[in-house]
């Protein structure tokens, strides 16, 4: 494939953090892709490791690759937003540094996305040294194209190294909020703003290591103790709490259904009395179409995690 005003500019965000081990495995895919016009906005979060003599190396040798080192360390979020605002493309593709991406990866979302503001694909589960483990994201949940906010807003599957989305979409984002995952909070926007279409494909070799800032869905992890659950819980109470504050504030109010029920869940969320509690559990099983769609569950499954909403938080 040939640059072409017919292609528009695709900008690659590559966020970065002493990813050496990886690194040069994924920028040798990015390079390799059929869908040449592009450009590489690699930003670093200050690391101490070999990442930005790898990151300079490459960009030596391609004038597509442009290296952005951070002054202090911005964390995960933070450094995917700043690399988003320095893109000039029609098209945002947030890029890990631990993955493979196939070579039509970019051509393949660029030919299907249309007037959507976000696409994704479909990613292959990998081990640490890239052997495929035979398994899909698509076989641990439910992937469909998404179009209503609901669907999203208490359970998201989302990978931000699987998606692309136009600048106009990151626009309508910014600010992205700490503590609430960035590709999450970019999918919500979208379903306020004409969906999000979902590619039947594996594009990406989504490599699982221990050093994973977020793990697939379904990763097994240790047990820990009590007084670790009980705290882990208030964070995540926090997190909640957030997201369906935040999410409430985006959402039109001309969207009345979608606003009604994210008003009920803020209000539920704000304590665990039993009324609330009560309430909360309503809510879910009036909404599990919506709110459950993405899990992989039959129905009568699907209204048992109702029921549990009496005693667990979502």
């Amino acid at each position: 494939m040939t640059n072409s005003s017919s292609f528009p500019l695709v900008s690659v965000v590559l966020g970065t953090y002493n990813g050496e081990k990886y690194l040069r495995e994924q920028l040798d895919s990015l390079l390799a892709q059929t869908y040449t016009n592009f450009e590489v906005i690699a930003i670093d979060d200050g690391s101490s490791d070999g990442t930005v003599a790898i990151l300079r190396e490459y960009a030596a040798k391609d004038s597509r690759i442009s290296v952005v080192v951070n002054e202090k360390n911005l964390g995960f979020i933070r450094n995917f937003e700043k690399g988003c605002a320095l893109t000039k493309g029609k098209y945002i593709s947030v890029c890990d540094q631990d993955d493979y991406w196939l070579p039509v990866k970019i051509e393949r979302m660029v030919t299907a996305i249309g007037d959507y503001p976000m696409a994704y694909c479909d990613s292959l589960l990998c081990d640490a040294n890239l052997v495929d483990q035979g398994v899909k994201i698509s076989d641990l949940v439910h992937y469909q194209s998404f179009d209503d906010c609901r669907q999203l807003c208490v359970f998201s599957r989302m990978y931000g190294h699987a998606t692309l989305i136009t600048r106009e979409l990151f626009d309508k984002a910014s600010p992205f909020l700490d503590g609430i995952p960035h590709d999450g909070w970019l999918a919500y926007h979208a379903t306020l703003y004409g969906g999000v279409l979902y590619i039947p494909e594996v594009l990406v070799k989504y490599r699982q290591h221990a050093d994973n800032v977020y793990g697939v869905v379904g990763r097994k992890r240790k047990k820990d103790s009590r007084a670790v659950k009980s705290e882990k819980r208030k964070k995540e109470l926090a997190r909640i709490r957030l997201r369906m504050g935040a999410f409430y504030a985006a959402c039109p109010d001309a969207l009345v259904p979608q606003k009604k029920l994210l008003r009920g869940l803020v209000e539920t969320y704000r304590n665990f009395y039993p009324w609330n509690d009560i309430r909360r559990m309503c809510l879910f099983f009036a909404n599990y179409q919506y709110l459950l769609v993405v899990k992989p569950y039959s129905t009568p499954r699907k209204l048992l995690f109702c029921l549990k909403m009496l005693v667990k938080i979502k």
